[in-house]
């Protein structure tokens, strides 16, 4: 395939998407951990008639954008299939045995170097109750399994949020199979998985009350919906490139583009609005928050170049490649600098609650967070690029380079 019709065929707001959604999971966690808020003024748009201006709840919502991350997935996978739907003489999806192995590459290294760096330096056996707990959370995580295991999944001494790639790792096992019936009958097997995964919440995720399982409401059958939007959004996308998007339906992209930003932040805004039953409303809304966010992301390939370009641009993209070693390392450096105290901040009172970030009003909290926030980001993005570049890259052309060498050479014969 020449480069042209490659860049014709990229989908530039799943960049865009991906690396907005990781920063606002960044933003989440570090506002767990530091409470930074009113970060602009709360009259800075009052001359308009609006009298407290605040951008707080972005990162306080930003739990519900792991799901945004799910359903990017879902859509890469199976863009490709979605091509050679929308036209037989696209280039042929890979080969199960070259998914599997691209897929096993592309996750396992990264993620067993920081669970290998976690049992080096900050795991040991005498943090747990009996070494068949220590076993149990490792071994585990290893394995991806650990959502299986209570134990594992809520009293871990691996970053909690590593939870994400054993749901990942599941799907991924599972796809191939999801993707023929996709295929097949791409309607009803989506009705199917979102059928599937809302029997799963109401029964296993739901408590009365109006609570939540914690336990449940992250197992891969809860996500299915999710997936199966990002699937549907591919088939769409795909064919929105076959037949090309006229410029006065741009226009109309770009309406409807905003209307579905509305509508998501008034999800959010709904969401914070009852924080107290949080992860409730996240599974209650999970299905039509992902079916938003989809909608989206098909409209916004549909909308004129100026706005394309802001979620893909050097600057976007660089980010989205970082996004996964981000994610892997975000929360282990924003608490190692916090138990570390860089940077420094005093002692709390025995009775202090989340000490330090609970200080508000002592008068070297603000500068302690601003100074917090400045390390956390830029460890955070210095190790991620190290990571990406000094050991997912060079792993991955070592143990693909062959593979895709023959891909080149087969491309090659065939253009």
């Amino acid at each position: 395939m020449r480069s042209s019709e490659r860049r014709a065929d990229r989908v530039a707001a799943a960049d865009g998407l991906r690396a907005l959604s990781m920063l606002i999971i960044m933003g989440f966690h570090f506002w767990q951990q530091s409470w930074l808020q009113g970060i602009f003024p709360p009259d800075l748009l009052s001359p308009l008639g609006v009298p407290v201006f605040s951008l707080t709840w972005i990162p306080r919502t930003g739990y519900m954008f792991v799901d945004v991350l799910l359903l990017l997935s879902g859509f890469c996978l199976f863009l490709p299939e979605a091509r050679r739907m929308a036209d037989p003489l696209a280039p042929a999806p890979d080969a199960p045995g070259v998914y599997f192995k691209k897929r096993l590459v592309r996750i396992l290294p990264c993620y067993w170097l920081v669970l290998a760096v976690f049992l080096l330096f900050w795991v040991r056996p005498s943090d747990y109750a009996s070494p068949a707990d220590f076993w149990v959370d490792t071994l585990s995580h290893f394995t991806c399994t650990q959502v299986f295991f209570p134990g594992a999944y809520y009293f871990t001494h691996f970053p909690t949020s590593l939870w994400t790639v054993s749901v990942e790792m599941q799907f991924y096992l599972v796809f191939p199979l999801l993707a023929r019936l996709f295929r097949r009958f791409p309607l009803l097997t989506w009705g199917g998985m979102s059928l599937a995964a809302e029997i799963y919440i109401a029964f296993r995720a739901r408590l009365p009350e109006g609570m939540a399982n914690a336990f449940h409401i992250n197992q891969l059958p809860a996500m299915l919906a999710v997936y199966a939007n990002g699937m549907l959004a591919a088939v769409v996308c795909a064919a929105l490139l076959r037949c090309g998007v006229k410029k006065r339906a741009r226009l109309c992209a770009l309406g409807v583009c905003a209307a579905l930003y509305i509508a998501l932040v008034c999800m959010l805004r709904d969401g914070l609005d009852r924080a107290a039953e949080v992860q409730r409303w996240q599974v209650d809304y999970r299905f039509w928050f992902s079916a938003l966010t989809a909608a989206l992301l098909v409209l916004l390939e549909c909308t004129p170049r100026p706005v394309r370009a802001l979620f893909s641009n050097r600057a976007v993209r660089f980010v989205s490649l970082l996004s996964y070693n981000l994610y892997l390392w975000h929360q282990t450096v924003m608490l190692k600098l916090k138990a570390w105290r860089l940077p420094p901040y005093p002692d709390g009172g025995p009775d202090a609650y989340a000490w330090p970030q609970s200080a508000s009003g002592a008068p070297w909290h603000s500068a302690w967070q601003w100074q917090y926030a400045a390390l956390f980001w830029s460890v955070s993005f210095a190790l991620a690029a190290l990571g990406t570049f000094c050991f997912e890259r060079p792993v991955s052309r070592l143990l693909l380079g062959r593979g895709k060498a023959a891909e080149r050479r087969a491309r090659k014969r065939t253009s």
